[in-house]
């Protein structure tokens, strides 16, 4: 046999290693392919250091380092739900990506705004919504959705008036006194009758500036919603924060526009705008009312209301005998049941409410009657022109 010279034995040996070492490592590489998969591999055999391994990052049911994963893989690519489709403020995962709900709860198919709470009632009845998750559906399945309690309620209450016809929104007219009957004429043409829509805002305390484009905010919204939300109890002053609760005094004493302008930081026009300022409640504004919504409330309670042709003895929009506080005495908000009607407390009597309506360019529009009107049993449709710098113990907002 023919010998092999030295580096022809080289090569031969240095390829032998070299078989050896690939079959080791496809074999070793098969042998922990195989543990992994069957869940024994421990790298505690080969030295590993396993500080780094949490559960989490390790698929169920394989056990590295001695630490046994819990990850699950779901797979959510065939989702169909979209933001609109999950709750408010909710998320979850749809088609691999994160999304956060903006659902609103809807009874009877009105919305209730978030950061609210349905209390009871029905649409025809007065939908009662609270700021407090402690009245959630407190009254939801109560016998008389039209007499909705307001006692063991934690938070301010607001109540849905409906407008399915927004042309009707558009007037002044209704009972009381013989003020002419008018529609709300153009904005963009500035064109307004004798109930003007709002106050120059050239002097100070008859008017702001952007009182238009806010009136055009709240028209859309009602339009879009085919309603709004409206206190259900006249403007309570709790140590200074105003509140929408039974059993607190009505907030008294105060203008229409003070300070304005600052944007009447002490005035019924500020105060209603702070109520929600700061705090996260989101989407949601709060205003002093308007005369079209006060009267909106009216024919909500009488359809016969826009055209004055409701009854005088029996309607409560005419004749609000009973149904408010004229005793001579002012009285806490809700001081009677028997003052509640479509679930609204005190639309009647007690104090006047503080409109946004204008009567000139130093007045604002008071509406619903007072506490001294005993003798005259004022009735909750009824308007009454307050200079916009005056405070009293009868005007409330």
């Amino acid at each position: 046999m023919k010998k092999l010279n030295i580096n022809q034995r080289f090569i031969i040996l240095i390829s032998a290693i070299t078989v050896i070492v690939i079959i080791g490592i496809v074999v070793g590489a098969n042998v922990i392919k195989t543990n992994i998969t069957n869940g024994k591999y421990n790298s505690s055999n080969s030295g590993s250091n396993n500080g780094n391994l949490l559960p989490e990052y390790i698929k169920k049911g394989i056990t590295l380092g001695g630490v046994t994963g819990t990850l699950e893989s779901l797979d959510t690519s065939d989702a169909t739900a979209t933001a609109a489709d999950i709750a408010w403020g909710e998320t979850a995962y749809v088609k691999g990506k994160k999304i956060t709900g903006t659902r609103l709860r809807q009874v009877d198919g009105v919305s209730i705004p978030y950061g609210f709470y349905y209390v009871g009632g029905r649409k025809n009845t007065g939908i009662v919504i609270s700021d407090s998750s402690n009245d959630e559906d407190k009254y939801a399945s109560y016998s008389d959705q039209a007499n909705i309690p307001a006692d063991g309620l934690e938070g301010n209450q607001f109540v849905w008036v409906p407008v399915e016809n927004i042309d009707n929104f558009k007037r002044y007219g209704g009972y009381w006194h013989d003020m002419p009957q008018a529609e709300y004429e153009s904005i963009e043409n500035n064109n307004y009758s004798w109930w003007n829509l709002f106050s120059e805002p050239t002097v100070e305390g008859y008017g702001y500036e952007g009182e238009i484009e806010e009136y055009n905010s709240m028209y859309s919204s009602v339009e879009e919603n085919k309603g709004f939300y409206v206190a259900r109890f006249e403007a309570g002053n709790d140590n200074e924060v105003v509140v929408s609760k039974k059993g607190i005094m009505p907030w008294t004493n105060i203008s229409w526009g003070e300070n304005m302008s600052e944007i009447g930081k002490t005035g019924a026009v500020a105060r209603s705008k702070g109520m929600y300022a700061n705090k996260e409640i989101y989407g949601v504004t709060s205003t002093l009312i308007y005369g079209v919504q006060w009267d909106a409330i009216m024919t909500w309670i009488d359809p016969n209301y826009i055209t004055s042709t409701c009854d005088v003895q029996n309607s409560f929009v005419a004749n609000s005998e009973g149904k408010g506080n004229y005793t001579g005495t002012i009285d806490v908000c809700g001081s009677s049941d028997n003052y509640r009607i479509k679930n609204i407390y005190d639309l009647a009597g007690n104090i006047d409410e503080c409109t946004m309506e204008s009567a000139s360019n130093n007045s604002r529009v008071d509406r619903g009657g007072n506490w001294i009107n005993s003798d005259q049993k004022v009735p909750a449709s009824a308007r009454v022109i307050i200079p916009t710098n005056e405070a009293s113990s009868t005007l409330r907002f």
